[in-house]
């Protein structure tokens, strides 16, 4: 881990196991929104393209109290114009709960001020389940966690899961969409008894700190540590029954957060294992061939990827750099986090990480996914058997992606993706939850 972030979270870790209300909730606008485009602009009268378009406005919310309406274009956020929507949700980014403004907006082509006074975002509420809002910090980061605790009997020790999400930056903290798929996996995982911890990534949902699209890749694991540190605290969770789950980049994360912990079982989902250049080689030529690229093409290209990746990841060149050598490879350093955080992740031995650990571990996969491949999942299998025979097995399961939709093959996937509403196939949470039920029975 680097040094830098160990010391830091060393010395507020017994601090900020739990910090509770100290961290406010996010502001809760509560408008869904479009661009103005063409179409809009003409036929809402508008005189040019700046503003964004509000197309609902949500009950209870800052924006409803406000009395914002559908078909408002919001042109100015107090003294600042709205240029488009990207513009307009940093602004808003800005305040907190408790903050007030005002919106000018065109309404039916007048111009009308509403000043808004920020309301907080709701909280998750179940009947099967408790949900509690707290903290943790490491390094320069306060992070939201989000825990789920089975109703019933106080007196009784819950099984606990650390949710480990993927590389992008988003939030899961989404009370409002209760159907998006990590919220459905959590209530999978609640309803049957287990309780659950979520860990915000910086500047995501609640969490304040370093801007996520600039965090790094030791700064995200260390952020997962604080979370298991904290449940290490909880006076009702079975010590002797906790879990981590990956979900893509966070089977990556899982044995690095695992290292040094008595963890009972990792579930990890569609991730990787071997060499990040190695995974990326892999996946180019994989997806290149799928979108029907000329096999010599996919020669060609493969050949100026390796180039570029050695200098970014392995020579730790910055972008600007690579391009300078190589001003055609613009499209293929477009990477979901900051290229720092890649170059860490090269560098991360994780045959070794897991290796380290001595933990029943269940590796899924997602015959359709495009994204991950068997032979990560069986490099993670093949290495915990080999220091701890039969405390690992692969699965594959049929008819999903890496996204959760169904699909029978990597094609068709492709093809689904980018299309809204497209049917989830959820069967993989019935496997995981008999996993972690007969985990439990075991001896350790």
């Amino acid at each position: 881990m680097n040094m830098r972030y160990f010391l830091a979270a060393a010395c507020t870790l017994l601090a900020g196991l739990a910090v509770g209300q100290e961290l406010p909730r996010r502001a809760f606008v509560g408008i869904n929104l479009r661009g103005i485009n063409d179409s809009i602009q003409q036929r809402h009268r508008l005189p040019n393209q700046q503003g964004i378009l509000v197309t609902g406005v949500r009950e209870a919310s800052s924006a409803r109290a406000a009395g914002l309406l559908p078909n408002d274009v919001v042109v100015k956020v107090g003294t600042q114009p709205v240029q488009d929507v990207p513009q307009f949700v940093g602004m808003l980014k800005q305040f907190k709960t408790g903050d007030q403004s005002t919106f000018t907006l065109l309404r039916n082509g007048k111009t009308v001020r509403r000043k808004v006074a920020f309301k907080p975002y709701p909280p998750e509420v179940s009947p099967f389940y408790d949900v509690a809002y707290s903290a943790v910090r490491f390094g320069p980061n306060t992070l939201r966690t989000i825990v789920t605790k089975p109703t019933g009997n106080p007196a009784q020790k819950h099984p606990m899961v650390l949710f480990i999400q993927g590389v992008s930056c988003h939030s899961v903290d989404n009370p409002l969409a209760p159907g998006n798929t990590e919220q459905r996996i959590i209530d999978s995982l609640s309803r049957h008894g287990y309780a659950t911890m979520r860990v915000e990534k910086t500047g995501m949902g609640d969490s304040q700190g370093t801007p996520c699209a600039e965090s790094d890749f030791h700064m995200e694991a260390g952020g997962y540590k604080a979370g298991l540190a904290a449940i290490r605290q909880m006076p009702w969770v079975d010590q002797d029954n906790i879990f981590l789950t990956g979900f893509s980049i966070g089977g990556i994360m899982a044995p690095l957060v695992a290292e040094g912990q008595p963890i009972k079982g990792i579930v990890s989902w569609g991730t990787a294992s071997r060499t990040f250049i190695e995974y990326l080689l892999h996946n180019k030529r994989n997806q290149s061939t799928l979108q029907g690229m000329p096999l010599d093409q996919v020669n060609a290209q493969q050949q100026l990827y390796a180039a570029v990746l050695h200098l970014l990841l392995t020579e730790k060149q910055t972008p600007e750099q690579v391009l300078a050598k190589y001003p055609n490879a613009k499209d293929l350093l477009r990477f979901p986090q900051h290229y720092t955080y890649m170059q860490q992740w090269q560098d991360a031995n994780l045959a070794a990480a897991w290796k380290r650990l001595n933990t029943r571990v269940l590796v899924l996969r997602g015959a359709a996914d495009f994204v991950s491949y068997n032979e990560d999942q069986q490099l993670i299998v093949d290495v915990v058997n080999r220091e701890h025979p039969g405390q690992a097995t692969f699965q594959l399961m049929p008819d999903v992606d890496h996204g959760f939709t169904r699909a029978r093959t990597m094609q068709e996937s492709m093809q689904l993706a980018g299309v809204p509403n497209t049917e989830k196939n959820f069967e993989f949470m019935s496997v995981i939850v008999r996993w972690l039920d007969d985990v439990r029975k075991q001896k350790a």
